[in-house]
């Protein structure tokens, strides 16, 4: 198997970054980061041809798209006013039903919420909020266009859409981690083990200035709150409190082996479109132990921050009482369910059956791993939840 690596060195890729779009500023946060990231990518992702020019490009939009941010800051303290209020963050780790929560609540209309092309392509081409978002949308569409020809079985599992609300996975891209690629796209361990000493309240205070910046393009104004959704907020209750100190906490749990089979499923399929390499016996292992250590990290937050109020709901009812677990939602945070928000949260759910795109079947086998390798790790977990699975 041939490999490819980036052709752009870090420092190359920030140079053009500045010359596409015009903004000479130096964006020093993210130059350790990105260098890490580079070397990573050409020595451990293993990246096809098609992947590295698909990866290069993907960084040089990252890295263009936080120029056009700096600028826009620059230019406009009074996106620095902007308040968040009463944020609703749906914070089940991976595979645990959040995205068909954060879908359901979306399509209530009694939320912002980011389509996919605002956080894929999160900043002004010319600094002006009127300007025409046409070229932003359209190279988000063009990456779903790519990325599902060369992982055509990723949307089986997790499909994105232009239009459609999507987790923040893409606005969390920009903070100077980058984090996204050690965990979905690309096999890169040394990067991934770097991002983990890093100060994560970094990553928490770039999206609260991300989220001002979002609301001042295009929901000044809107009293309404935000409905927050990513697999990596789950254990970051006690800090996205610190900075959404007024913020709703809304959890999915599922049963263990379930989950850690299609998130390896769901990794092996995103990786295919960068990298030709058969991972789908190492996915399973190491799926295993970093879900497991963000179990137990989970478990040993809540006992620590008891007073963090959080409203917990299972997979199993999601699924099939999907207007009753919404009804508690609401409960929860104090809000009316009108009977306009609940019509179209039905006509949603019934528009929007499960696995309409066709069904990703796996098996724990299929990923090297077996009950007792789930039941041997989880038994915390699955003692505290167990009523939720």
């Amino acid at each position: 198997m041939q490999t490819f690596a980036i052709k752009s060195s870090a420092a190359q890729l920030m140079v053009k970054a500045r010359e596409l779009t015009s903004v000479d500023i130096v964006d020093s946060d993210i130059e350790e980061a990105l260098g890490k990231l580079v070397q990573a990518l050409n020595t451990e992702a293993q990246l096809s041809e098609a992947g590295a020019a698909g990866m290069e490009g993907r960084i040089l939009t990252i890295l263009c798209n936080r120029l056009r941010m700096l600028r826009d800051f620059a230019a406009h303290p009074e996106i620095d006013e902007q308040q968040i209020v009463r944020p609703h963050f749906l914070t089940g780790a991976g595979r645990s039903g959040s995205t068909k929560m954060h879908k359901l609540l979306a399509a209530s209309g009694d939320f912002k919420y980011l389509r996919f092309w605002q956080q894929f392509n999160p900043s002004l081409r010319g600094g002006n909020r009127a300007e025409d978002p046409g070229e932003r949308v359209r190279e988000a569409r063009d990456f779903i266009a790519w990325f599902n020809e060369h992982s055509p079985q990723a949307r089986l599992i997790h499909e994105y859409e232009v239009f459609e609300p999507e987790e923040e996975t893409f606005l969390i891209d920009h903070t100077r981690f980058l984090i996204n690629f050690c965990i979905t796209h690309t096999s890169i361990p040394s990067y991934m083990q770097w991002c983990m000493t890093q100060d994560m309240a970094k990553q928490i205070g770039f999206l609260k200035q991300a989220l001002k910046y979002l609301q001042w393009q295009f929901y000044d104004g809107d009293e309404r709150p935000w409905l927050l959704k990513n697999p990596l907020y789950c254990g970051m209750e006690p800090l996205l409190v610190q900075l959404f100190p007024d913020a709703v906490f809304v959890a999915t749990h599922r049963d263990p082996s379930a989950r850690v089979a299609s998130s390896a499923g769901l990794t092996v399929c995103m990786q295919k479109a960068y990298s030709d390499a058969d991972r789908g016996k190492q996915a399973g292992p190491v799926m295993l132990e970093f879900m497991a250590m963000a179990a137990n990290q989970y478990l040993a937050g809540r006992d620590a921050f008891p007073d963090v109020k959080i409203l917990d709901i299972g997979y199993p009812e999601l699924n099939k009482q999907s207007e009753r677990v919404v009804e508690k939602v609401y409960a929860f945070a104090g809000r009316a369910l009108t009977d306009k928000a609940r019509q179209s949260i039905r006509d949603w759910e019934q528009e929007n059956a499960q696995h309409k795109h066709g069904v990703y079947k796996y098996s724990l086998a299929d990923y090297s791993l077996t009950e007792d390798m789930i039941t041997e790790k989880f038994q915390s977990y699955v003692a505290r939840f167990h009523d939720y699975l």
